[in-house]
């Protein structure tokens, strides 16, 4: 696909990967829905860029684990731009909770924001093209085996499934992959005079032996997006991660 004057949502674009990823589209010359939820400063910032740099941008707020919200950016989306071509799932849930911590709204906030929200809105992005061409991209996670993680790391395994389930449903017009990411950027949570220690712990598991980058992340998307013959492909951009047993 060809990305000039197409229509891209990224979920999540207002900080870290999604940004990287959305900022890449712009430059490609996509036109850019930047979602957010409370990122309010940091996604109106990054609007504003795109559009002193001559492109076209504008902010959608949502909240990814209220269904009703989910169902209106579609919409919202089309009337702005007039079309939705490209469907970036980066946005999602990730907090360290054992099973036994994993209390109902836990389980039911990962769940929706990172498979409902996505399935949602690839049914909607679907529906409004209608056999016309799109691409749709899901970032997920090397490892979905994540006792520490658990809900987290159940929903990204889900989200695999929708990922490959989706990829056979919308063929041939639709191209719907993931990105398997490991250790990328630090935890948000992450204390600053902790970053360092973990940033080398990460590493240390890693056969090329540092973290990866978002804008590494954001090289393999725009594969896949500019692809027109790979679809239900499973990405890995780890480092090697999955390759050890440490």
């Amino acid at each position: 696909m060809n990305t000039q004057n197409k229509v891209a949502l990224v979920t999540g674009a207002g900080v870290r990967v999604g940004n990287v990823i959305a900022r890449q589209l712009a430059k490609s010359g996509a036109r850019i829905a930047v979602h957010h939820r409370n990122s309010v400063a940091e996604a109106r910032e990054f609007v504003a860029e795109i559009k002193d740099g001559g492109g076209d941008a504008d902010l959608f707020q949502a909240e990814l684990a209220d269904r009703v919200q989910v169902e209106a950016l579609v919409p919202a989306i089309v009337e702005r731009f007039g079309s939705l071509d490209i469907l970036v799932n980066s946005a999602s849930v990730f907090r360290d909770r054992w099973l036994n911590e994993t209390d109902d709204a836990d389980w039911d906030e990962n769940l929706a924001v990172n498979v409902t929200a996505p399935f949602v809105l690839s049914r909607a992005m679907a529906k409004h093209l209608d056999g016309k061409p799109g691409k749709i991209i899901s970032l997920t996670d090397w490892k979905t085996t994540r006792p520490k993680r658990f809900a987290y790391g159940v929903s990204k395994a889900a989200l695999g499934g929708l990922t490959k389930s989706l990829a056979a449903a919308l063929a041939p017009s639709i191209q719907v992959n993931e990105v398997a990411l490991g250790a990328i950027l630090l935890p948000v949570t992450a204390a600053p005079d902790e970053d360092a220690e973990l940033a080398q712990k990460l590493s240390s598991r890693t056969p090329l032996g540092r973290l990866g980058t978002p804008e590494e992340v954001a090289q393999v998307v725009m594969t896949l997006i500019e692809n027109d013959y790979i679809t239900g492909e499973t990405i890995y951009v780890d480092g090697g991660q999955r390759l050890s047993r440490t």
